[in-house]
């Protein structure tokens, strides 16, 4: 994983405060550097590279949503202790900043085969479950067993946590990393937004469903993907509750290995 993922210096210094983000069009003019010279506020979808270019940081990059039940499976068991839905154990506001240029780069990528591919033939207007799903396993792949696809049947709205724990400091929270969040603005100005949520409870308002509240209400985590390894639109296996899900990943946080 480490060998494709570009240092960045527009992460800045991360902060440990509800609503804290990442400046995703600095961090865009950014990795022009580091994706083949691709702008993806104009991206010429006739010259991209092939798929196995982007790939490396997506490999569960599905047209369709629905997956191989193998690899599906054979993800999930690189991770046989963990159960039930995990959080990561951190230590410092460094390794935080990390796993959040992590999460934006796979966005990043998944963004540019989502318009490679049109996915939907609307990328990324109604493709918040496809793009999360695949943007959750892929990071799941990656090495981030926390890694979760959040839903909110109220507001109809997918995308991904990883939800954290500071132990020492007793603080937890979730990166919520968004790879259509340019659909949710009447005037969108920004893709792939990456930020903070701290504790069980809170708010993600948007343009989108007339400003209505995208706090989840079902999530698909590791455990989920063994029950229903091939259609993950099956909510009805779904785990229920934004906060009963969190206590869950809260109370089983986990060191992820290094690589």
């Amino acid at each position: 994983m480490i060998g494709y993922l570009a240092e960045l210096s527009n992460i800045g210094n991360p902060e440990l405060k509800d609503g804290y983000k990442l400046d995703s069009l600095a961090l865009e003019k950014e990795m022009v550097y580091n994706n083949g010279g691709i702008d993806l506020s104009n991206i010429d979808t006739e010259h991209l590279g092939p798929d196995r270019t982007y790939k490396k940081l997506v490999p569960h990059f599905s047209k369709h949503g629905w997956y191989l039940k193998e690899d599906v499976l054979s993800t999930a068991n690189k991770y046989p202790e963990i159960k039930k839905p995990c959080s990561m154990s951190l230590e410092s506001l460094d390794e935080l900043a990390s796993h959040m240029a992590t999460g934006y780069q796979v966005s990043h990528f998944h963004y540019i085969l989502g318009r490679k591919h049109n996915l939907k033939g609307s990328f990324p207007h109604f493709c918040c479950g496809l793009s999360s799903r695949n943007v959750m396993l892929s990071l799941i792949e990656l090495g981030y067993p926390n890694a979760t696809y959040a839903y909110s049947d109220v507001n109809d709205h997918g995308y991904v946590l990883l939800p954290f724990v500071f132990e020492k400091e007793n603080i937890n929270g979730s990166i919520v990393i968004d790879p259509t969040y340019d659909q949710l603005w009447n005037k969108p100005a920004e893709r792939n937004a990456v930020f903070v949520k701290l504790g069980s409870v809170w708010e993600y308002k948007t343009d989108w469903a007339n400003k209505g509240d995208l706090y989840p209400t079902k999530s698909c985590s590791i455990a989920t993907l063994r029950k229903i390894p091939k259609n993950l639109t099956r909510f009805r296996r779904y785990h229920r509750g934004g906060e009963s899900f969190f206590r869950k990943a809260f109370s089983n946080p986990v060191k992820l290995e290094k690589t």
